[in-house]
């Protein structure tokens, strides 16, 4: 797998001196981090005494001008590389890619601190390399989506990334689930601000689905539904004095009961037939959504009770969020690796 280079998708002038202050730089922090490296490892004894035997010219050499002048040699390094800060931050305040002139340092942190020459923080230029492959990468001027590093780089990257907006959110969240449980006005600003404005469409949408649930559920059980009436006509007339009476006529009392009773199964069914269909109707739709505007109305009317709902609800919205949001999506996609291979 190699690298792939588009140096098509330059555009002339700035864009090309960029790109080409962008492969200095690369080279430049990859020698700086070589010899930051080759001088750590001078210093350890063993090391030195092989150098000085396989290469006695070279060693004396690095001893005397290098190794005992290193600082120096490092600050002609950051001075290339706060040069190179320097105009960048130019160029984004000319271009106003921040909101304001001073977020370019705050947004390039480590480019300011990987240029203390002490200890580990001359490591952090690691990471000025990182951020100009990955500018490349994004200007689509080199693909290294099908190399070993960029995968690498690209993998941890998204981890990184991941992990810390996952926190960043949880936190968030846990901050709105405490103002809403300590009675934040956010409740009311809620039901003023987002339920209000969309009543109408929410009347709109019950309305449809008590229409459309009210045929699909008739359909269905009709057939019990005129059992049932049947079940109430002999009850009733098993329960009062005058269905007794009529029962109790020889012949013609059970024939009574019986026509009685497929009367009453058949207007039963018919009345609920019409009311489903008049429900189901386009006609009778406003008198259905404004039942519901009633409904809702009265709703409001209880402030504690709806206050009351609104907070459990947003509770365990927020809480299963919260949950969501703490799965590692990259440790998913690991494990789905693992069974794959």
């Amino acid at each position: 797998m190699k690298i792939k280079l588009h140096p098509e998708k330059l555009r002339p002038n700035l864009d090309t001196l960029g790109f080409l202050i962008d492969l200095f730089m690369i080279t430049l922090v990859i020698a700086n981090l070589a010899l930051i490296l080759f001088d750590w490892l001078f210093q350890v004894q063993p090391f030195q005494q092989l150098l000085a035997e396989q290469l006695p010219a070279f060693h004396q050499f690095y001893r005397d001008t290098v190794h005992a002048d290193f600082l120096f040699y490092d600050l002609c390094f950051v001075a290339v590389y706060l040069t190179e800060f320097t105009l960048r931050w130019i160029v984004a305040i000319a271009r106003k890619t921040y909101h304001r002139w001073f977020f370019y340092p705050f947004a390039h942190w480590y480019d300011l601190l990987g240029c203390i020459p002490v200890g580990s923080f001359r490591w952090l230029r690691i990471l000025r390399v990182v951020n100009l492959l990955f500018r490349l990468q994004r200007m689509g001027i080199i693909d290294l989506s099908q190399t070993w590093l960029g995968q690498t780089l690209l993998k941890y990257y998204n981890i990184v990334v991941e992990e810390i907006s996952d926190r960043v959110v949880i936190n968030v969240l846990s901050g709105a689930q405490r103002e809403v449980g300590g009675g934040s006005p956010l409740l009311h600003r809620i039901e003023h601000q987002v339920l209000a404005p969309r009543q109408e469409r929410l009347v709109r949408f019950v309305a449809d689905r008590i229409a459309a649930a009210t045929r699909k559920t008739h359909s269905e059980y009709r057939d019990e539904l005129a059992g049932y009436f049947a079940h109430l006509t002999d009850e009733a007339i098993t329960r009062t004095q005058a269905g007794r009476r009529l029962a109790a006529i020889p012949v013609a009392g059970p024939r009574a009961i019986a026509l009685l009773g497929d009367a009453v199964r058949e207007t039963g069914s018919a009345f609920v037939d019409q009311l489903v269909e008049d429900l189901a109707s386009p006609a009778n739709r406003p008198q259905l959504e404004q039942l519901l505007h009633d409904v809702l109305g009265a709703a409001r009317g209880d402030g504690e009770q709806l206050d009351e709902l609104l907070r459990d609800t947003l509770l365990d919205i927020l809480e299963q969020i919260k949950q969501q949001v703490a799965v590692q999506q990259w440790k998913l996609e690991e494990q789905g690796e693992d069974l794959q291979n």
